[in-house]
């Protein structure tokens, strides 16, 4: 064994983000290693945002770095793959795109480098990942994360594999070995080792590593943990073994040769928990704002430049770095208050700047000479049947033509709305006329304050002072969801086991009503509302919590540790939950999306989910019967969207922030609030604190993708304006002809980067799919990588897609 080698990868995992004090003292120190350990090779895993901050508030870090790439430019190497440090489970498809793309732009702007195997600390991994890192580029990986404090990842026991994701694209991958550990709140074997050996009661040391996986070669043992770790005992013990070698990134595709045997992954085998409810949910809910304003932000401005405006492109990629950096998991985690109120603002703020400068353009062609109008956007791929809002100043009804739309006009505090109901198709914009006066149709709503029953034009709602009782079809009666005499949240407050109650107020207007229950949970007051827009089936939900410094949540110690560890805040149960049970059969489904995908979740048992340190048996998660998997209490987390749903009917929940839930059976809870001890930093709560859902009935004529596609509609509503009278030239406007509403296959941007256009597609299919695409402007069309790079010719309009695949096209007018 003494004579087998064991290659070392160590990479120094911080930034300016949490860590941003500690940067230069170490890299100051690395300066000294570097001569005073002659075999020491080490990266840097920074988030590439901390070179854009540090080149302007303390470039002799941009100095310091540079100085050790070019003075060691074989023992010093660059880490940085993502420009935030996402948990990429959590953050958009699109998010989890520019997370790759840009930071490679700012590593090649600062150092001409960038590394060529991907690699990362905290849990930066999907299915998806292997397409998306080989169209950025990357020539390998590394499948494991190294911290798995919110989340870990398939094992193998092989030292090198094809890893192949969702759509089948492999690339070269070093795996986690069968037991080197997984579990949360735990790192790798080996990570633990090197970041804290001799120390913390490190009783395993390299040697025991390579006699454990004697059978595994070439071996690598592989520290990404943080840079304030000493480590300096085992750098030293690293210098006396002749057989220990160190390696960076760019070392391992000529160690390791050529890949052979199959690593395949899929969506299930990335388990995640986050601390839903944490710090309000305030930075989850302002993450999803900006990511979602930077994409409307940039198609808006490409449909603009389109018509003849300017490209506001260098805004828009400060917007999107802002987003990006702003989902950094220890901002997200630890709840950096400070930084996500300064980013988040930030990307929003230049978002709406963009949108609004965009904006004059798209008027000044599409004014009406003699009326006023509305300028509607639709800039998703497929129709849109919605409900809009603009501010107006006196009431006014809206017309397509001839035919009058349904709509409203609905004053609250001085201020008017004008609510309309718009039929938009894809990736179109078109003008609509405004008139004086009020819609004369309306819509059948009847409110029975007695009973407690509310009748919209398709549901039947039972509302008690305990909450919801039940919502049903009006057509046949059958319950979407049934909580008995009533329930809406649920909380441990205090220590209390506390259930909400309250009053119910419904207004009724022509085209919509909205029940809003006032009430308390504990000492929790809380405004919670739904809105029931006209015939469309999605209900919106909107609540806020006044909240000073209650302890929500309940702590304890989870069950079989060994030694105390703090884990409440990713534990569901006693959060201020909302409530339903739905009605679907035992055979339901639990489905929600992912980056790039969506996926049936396998109901995994929340009490064999791990947790260990290394003085622990390492656990892992084993079969159950399909009985106890239903009785038991699963956490289930999707991005834009998570369901429970049979053959015939279901729910789903629509988010704009937080992404998760409890399931136990078919009783479905949304963790809206904790405040409580927390291992990462606890934040109690003082002020008021917003959450917005929707809930969407399902039955068996909506697909898995059709339902994705109305949580887009939700997330991504078409963009409205108000315009005063002109001489525009246009009324109506096809971005492209499309015929996406009957595939799978999903725009997911469309945006103008250095002359040209870009539209990214997603076939959300287990099957092949072949669409048109035409645009109105431009015919010179390629395929693309994600960072813009021509790859092939596309023949005449038709796009074909393999399941799962993503695909840029490059547009040239």
């Amino acid at each position: 064994m003494q004579n087998k080698p064991l290659y070392i990868l160590t990479y120094d995992h911080g930034g300016f983000v949490l860590w941003g004090k500690d940067v230069k003292p170490r890299l100051k120190e690395l300066v000294e290693w570097m001569e005073k350990y002659p075999k020491l090779k080490v990266g840097l895993d920074y988030e590439s945002f901390t070179f854009d901050e540090y080149s302007e508030t303390d470039p002799e870090i941009i100095e310091l770095i540079t100085y050790l790439l070019k003075k060691y430019p074989d023992r010093v190497g660059l880490g940085a793959t993502t420009y935030g440090q996402p948990l990429s489970l959590f953050v958009s498809e699109e998010s989890n795109v520019r997370q790759l793309t840009y930071a490679i732009k700012t590593n090649n702007k600062f150092f001409n480098q960038t590394p060529d195997v991907y690699a990362i600390s905290e849990f930066a991994l999907n299915n998806q990942t292997p397409q998306l890192i080989k169209l950025c580029g990357y020539k390998a990986a590394i499948l494991r994360s190294h911290v798995m404090g919110y989340g870990y990842t398939k094992t193998f026991d092989l030292p090198w594999g094809r890893w192949i994701g969702k759509d089948l694209t492999e690339i070269p991958a070093v795996p986690t070995y069968d037991e080197q550990g997984r579990g949360f709140n735990c790192t790798t074997v080996d990570n633990w080792i090197m970041s804290r050996w001799p120390r913390e009661g490190c009783y395993w040391c390299l040697e025991d590593f390579e006699k454990k996986f004697e059978h595994i070669s070439p071996l690598l043992a592989s520290r990404y943990d943080d840079l304030t770790q000493d480590v300096q005992d085992i750098t030293e013990y690293i210098e006396t073994k002749d057989n220990y070698h160190y390696v960076l990134l760019e070392d391992l595709p000529e160690l390791y040769g050529e890949a052979k045997e199959e690593m395949r992954t899929n969506d299930n085998d990335f388990h995640v928990q986050m601390p839903w409810g944490y710090c309000g949910n305030e930075i989850f809910n302002g993450c999803r704002s900006s990511e979602v304003a930077a994409v409307q932000a940039e198609k808006l401005n490409a449909l603009s430049v389109l018509l003849g405006g300017v490209s506001y492109q260098q805004d828009i990629e400060q917007a999107w770095k802002y987003a990006l950096v702003a989902q950094h998991h220890d901002v997200t985690i630890c709840g950096l208050l400070d930084l996500a109120r300064r980013f988040i603002p930030d990307s929003l703020k230049l978002s709406d700047s963009v949108i609004t400068e965009s904006s004059k353009t798209l008027v000044k062609r599409f004014a009406d000479k003699d009326n006023e109008s509305l300028l509607v956007a639709n800039q998703n791929s497929f129709d849109v049947d919605e409900w809009i809002d603009v501010e107006v100043s006196e009431n006014l009804s809206v017309f397509d033509g001839e035919k009058e739309l349904e709509s409203v006009v609905v004053e609250k505090n001085n201020v008017k709305t004008l609510s309309v109901h718009i039929v938009m198709p894809a990736l179109s914009v078109k003008r609509f006329t405004l008139q004086k006066g009020v819609c004369s149709s309306k819509h059948n709503f009847v409110w029975n304050e007695e009973t407690g029953e509310l009748i919209t034009p398709i549901y039947k709602v039972k509302l008690t002072d305990d909450g919801i009782s039940y919502i049903e079809k009006v057509k046949d009666s059958s319950r979407i969801f049934d909580n008995g005499d009533g329930e809406l949240f649920t909380a441990c407050i205090d220590g209390e086991n506390c259930k909400s109650e309250g009053k119910w107020n419904v207004v009724i207007n022509s085209h919509y009503a909205v029940a809003t229950q006032n009430g308390k949970i504990g000492s929790v007051p809380y405004c919670f509302e739904m809105l029931f827009n006209g015939k469309q089936p999605r209900i919106d939900c909107k609540v806020n919590f006044e909240i000073h410094n209650q302890k929500i949540g309940r702590t304890g110690v989870a069950e079989g540790l060994k030694k105390s560890l703090t884990i409440d805040g990713h534990r569901h149960e006693e959060k201020l939950n909302f409530i339903m049970n739905v009605c679907v059969d035992n055979d339901r489904r639990m489905v929600r999306d992912l980056p790039f995908a969506i996926s049936d979740w396998n109901g995994a048992v929340r009490k064999n989910e791990s947790y260990w340190y290394p003085e622990d048996d390492i656990r892992y998660d084993v079969e159950v019967s399909p009985e106890e998997s239903f009785n038991s209490v699963t956490y289930m987390q999707g991005i834009y969207w998570l369901a429970l749903r049979d053959k015939k009917q279901g729910v789903a929940v629509i988010n704009r922030g937080c992404m998760g839930s409890l399931v136990k059976g078919n009783r479905l809870e949304i963790p809206l609030v904790y405040a409580n001890s927390y291992m990462c930093g606890t934040k109690m709560l003082d002020g008021i604190f917003d959450d917005e859902f929707s809930l969407l009935p399902l039955d068996e004529t909506i697909s898995d993708v059709d339902l994705h596609k109305q949580a887009m509609s939700y997330e991504y509503t078409p963009q409205v304006f108000k315009i005063a009278k002109g001489d525009g030239d246009l009324s109506e406007y096809k971005i492209a002809d499309f015929d996406d509403n009957d595939s799978d296959v999903i725009l997911t941007a469309f945006y103008y980067e250095d002359g040209a256009y870009f539209a990214r597609f997603c076939n959300f299919s287990d099957n092949a799919a072949e669409v048109n695409f035409d645009m109105k402007q431009g015919k010179i069309m390629k395929t693309a990588d994600l960072l813009g790079n021509e790859i092939s010719d596309i023949n005449g309009k038709v796009l074909c897609f393999r399941p799962w695949e993503i695909k840029t096209i490059k547009i040239s007018i």
